[in-house]
């Protein structure tokens, strides 16, 4: 048995169905987050950190870090299990960031596949996402394209 036994959960190439929008559950944004982020990055930037600043520029309080938004938004995904072990690997993403996202916020992620084709490779397949990430109102607070290299089978997963 041991770690090279699991048995991944993931969906195969084909169990995507393209234009289905599959949604994460949501997840609250704490201040720890927030400080974790800023700490692990190294990035205590005013607009993140100081509450006099963010009043000066009128936002009126520190916004959540969009690379924070993003890696939440990610982790929602990740705990769905969705792509457990058919995941190979990101081949190219573009982000687009809409709305602030502030503390005590509460984000979830959609995924829908546009596109999809067969790798060169045996085994893997190319898969295009539009993804949003949606505050509490049903806001797009960052949208954007994720293109992911997934397995057709699980003789292939990893």
């Amino acid at each position: 048995m041991g770690v090279l036994h699991y048995d991944f959960k993931g969906m195969l190439y084909d169990e995507w169905e393209l234009n289905r929008t599959y949604i994460t559950p949501a997840r609250t944004i704490r201040q720890s987050d927030v400080d974790r982020y800023c700490a692990l990055s190294g990035d205590y930037s005013p607009e993140y950190t100081n509450d006099l600043y963010a009043k000066s520029i009128g936002s009126g309080r520190p916004a959540v870090p969009g690379g924070l938004t993003f890696i939440i938004g990610n982790g929602l995904d990740c705990q769905t299990l969705w792509v457990d072990g058919s995941y190979i690997g990101l081949l190219d993403q573009q982000m687009q960031f809409l709305s602030p996202v502030y503390v005590g916020d509460t984000i979830y992620l959609t995924m829908t596949p546009t596109a999809k084709r067969l790798s060169k490779k045996p085994g893997r397949g190319v898969i295009t996402y539009q993804i949003s990430i949606l505050n509490q109102r049903d806001e797009v607070v960052m949208d954007g394209v994720w293109v992911i290299l997934m397995a057709t089978d699980r003789d292939h997963m990893e």
